[in-house]
């Protein structure tokens, strides 16, 4: 976790999201994650970024070997 960072959990306490003092967005994925959280951080990434809305999803999905998700 880096400082100045937004963080944010979902209702387990994990982090799902974090957003530092730059606007770089960094994503987490759990393979329990449900669809609304997915969707939420799609949205999060693609508004806040250029980053397309299908990778994003495919690494929510685990449809690719990434360990993570950075814009």
């Amino acid at each position: 976790m880096r400082e100045n960072a937004t963080i944010i959990e979902d209702d387990r306490g994990r982090i799902i999201a974090e957003i530092d003092d730059k606007g770089h967005v960094a994503l987490a994925r759990f393979p329990d994650m449900p669809e609304e959280i997915k969707d939420y951080l799609v949205d999060l990434l693609v508004d806040s970024t250029d980053e397309d809305s299908k990778a994003v999803r495919g690494f929510l999905n685990y449809e690719n070997e990434e360990n993570e998700f950075c814009s």
